[in-house]
């Protein structure tokens, strides 16, 4: 292809592009031009009182809301509910009201001057009645929005109370004391004070002790008598002799059969409850990294920094930074 040829087929195709953008302009203003021209058209209808085709005509104007800007909208709207109260469809009337009141909440009332005081009227039930149930709706979310407001602060509440008492028991360490088995066959309550049963251990402690010393008081007694009698250093009478030697003889007897059933209860108890390991305290130990809270301002690097800062005929260097 010679060079002319290129420049020719250059301007065909530049030729070709602003006919289509031309075209396009023409369409747009086309358009617009055609949704006002049909916007007068139904207005015309409505100041004629063609009622029927004033109808008509604002519901294809609507058909087309998307190309309507908001103003226009309302006012499409506000005619064909005018019109639609003049064909005694006032329920469809408040419906058209009611869409327009949702699209815009400050629509104003309709302009006295242009529609009667029966379209005034529909208009001024409709938003009172519709204000109110958008009232009432607000009224509910703002409930709404307080409880799960509320449901969210508890959440978190909760959320940083378990996060708090996992991190005391991260940082706690349970410290296990080794129990031995033959601490289990010890009487006087040592087998239970082993077991960290102190109120079992206190138990049996007293009763063995109080069992112990009533038995060894009782045959010292014995004995004491038998070498009383034995001797001859005082006159005694043989019989009171006789029944206090049984009466010692028997407490003794009583108090030491008792002091070995309470010993043996003891030692069984304590077998039977007899722990290998027992909880021997806490100590605190280092939180591990993993598990500390983050710093919400982040961490500085390591090192520092010099600032020099100057004041009235003289200055300062201060350092700072993390080491």
């Amino acid at each position: 292809m010679t060079v002319p040829s290129r420049r020719f087929a250059a301007c065909v195709f530049a030729s070709v592009l602003c006919a289509s953008s031309i075209g396009r302009a023409q369409n747009s203003g086309q358009a617009e031009l055609d949704l006002g021209a049909a916007f007068d058209r139904a207005r015309i209808y409505y100041e004629s009182a063609k009622y029927a085709s004033c109808v008509e005509a604002f519901s294809r104007l609507l058909e087309r809301s998307e190309s309507l800007r908001p103003k226009e909208r309302a006012a499409a709207r506000t005619y064909l509910a005018a019109c639609l109260i003049a064909s005694n469809r006032v329920e469809d009337a408040r419906q058209q009201f009611r869409q327009a009141i949702l699209d815009d909440r400050q629509l104003e009332a309709p302009d006295p001057v242009v529609f009667p005081q029966a379209v005034i009227d529909v208009y001024v039930q409709v938003r009172s009645s519709l204000m109110d149930a958008l009232r009432r709706q607000q009224e509910e979310e703002f409930l709404r929005s307080a409880r799960e407001a509320a449901a969210q602060r508890e959440r978190i509440e909760r959320e940083r109370e378990r996060v708090a008492e996992l991190e005391r028991l991260a940082a706690t360490e349970t410290l296990i004391r080794k129990n031995e088995r033959w601490m289990a066959c010890i009487p006087f309550g040592l087998g239970q004070f082993h077991n960290d049963d102190q109120t079992l251990g206190w138990l049996f402690l007293t009763s063995e002790l109080a069992l112990a010393g009533t038995a060894i008081t009782a045959t010292s007694i014995e004995l004491g008598l038998h070498a009383r009698a034995e001797g001859g250093r005082a006159p005694l009478d043989s019989e009171d002799l006789t029944n206090k030697v049984r009466a010692a003889h028997q407490v003794g007897t009583v108090a030491w059969l008792a002091l070995i059933g309470v010993a043996v209860a003891g030692v069984v108890e304590a077998n039977l409850s007899f722990r290998s390991e027992l909880p021997a305290g806490h100590r605190r130990r280092p939180l591990p990294d993993s598990l500390r809270p983050s710093d919400p301002g982040g961490s500085s690097p390591a090192g520092g920094k010099i600032s020099v800062a100057p004041a009235i005929g003289d200055g300062w260097v201060g350092v700072s930074g993390a080491f």
